[in-house]
């Protein structure tokens, strides 16, 4: 390819991505989906942890995910949340309940700008605003009881590995996660819209927002490094690296899905009518 060749095809490119994203309106999806991430954070983390210790009982395996789950909170609260939810599993059903119906709520704010987001590419009329809330907590009520089953399930083979003492290789325990994740997204971007998409579209949209996914925790981990403990306004660059890592959550999840509804509409135009 030439010179000239090349810097039509990257002007192409450019040109394509800017309409894909930016004219579409993804762009503008992003800051809404970022901030319900970010609101939803700690009722997540509660109630995930409520949850597994409704399913695991008394069973030692409650408190390591109850701990997993805390992560996603400050590290000065973790441990005060972890014996809370262990606590009131028995003396306070109540509380274990509003935690994940807080979780739901929060979680469907997400999956509702992907439905948007969805519907709009798509052209589906949307339905009713009931009709369209009940849909988002049920979306976000299925993921997220997927989610707990899979920390539970990574939980249980932790507590089995290290019962047997077999060692697993790093490597294959991030396939694991990055395939649970692709399901997951595939998931989300097939049911999100009143018009279901098509498997082959959603599984293609879920593997550029996996990626961006898995390499998310990494730069938000060498960000907070980078800055704990070295300054006295430290809890304000923890909030904005919050807030940097769902930005770039939303991207991912938002660029998945218009890509996934991309590749449905193509397929739709090529299929006979």
């Amino acid at each position: 390819m030439t010179s000239s060749g090349a810097s039509k095809w990257v002007r192409g490119a450019a040109s394509r991505f800017a309409s894909f994203y930016w004219d579409s309106g993804l762009s503008a999806d992003v800051p809404a989906l970022a901030w319900y991430l970010v609101a939803a954070c700690a009722p997540l983390a509660l109630g995930l942890a409520a949850l597994a210790t409704i399913i695991l009982g008394d069973a030692p395996q409650a408190e390591m995910v109850a701990t997993r789950m805390a992560r996603l909170l400050p590290r000065d609260v973790r441990d005060q949340v972890v014996l809370l939810v262990l606590r009131t599993r028995r003396d306070s059903p109540l509380f274990l309940a509003i935690a994940i119906g807080a979780m739901v709520w929060a979680s469907a704010g997400a999956t509702g700008v992907i439905e948007r987001a969805e519907s709009r590419l798509l052209g589906v009329p949307r339905p009713g605003v009931i009709a369209l809330k009940l849909r988002h907590v049920s979306l976000a009520g299925g993921m997220v009881t997927l989610i707990s089953l899979m920390a539970i399930a990574a939980t249980e083979a932790t507590h089995l590995r290290e019962r047997l003492g077999v060692t697993i290789p790093s490597w294959s325990v991030s396939i694991g996660s990055a395939l649970a994740t692709v399901t997951l997204c595939a998931l989300v971007y097939r049911f999100a819209s009143p018009r279901p998409i098509v498997w082959s579209a959603a599984l293609l949209g879920a593997i550029p927002a996996t990626l961006i996914l898995q390499i998310t925790p990494l730069v938000a981990g060498y960000y907070a490094r980078a800055v704990i403990g070295r300054t006295p306004v430290t809890l304000f660059l923890v909030l904005g690296g919050l807030l940097f890592t769902c930005y770039l959550v939303a991207q991912g999840l938002l660029i998945g899905a218009g890509l996934a509804v991309e590749v449905n509409t193509a397929g739709d135009a090529e299929r006979p009518s």
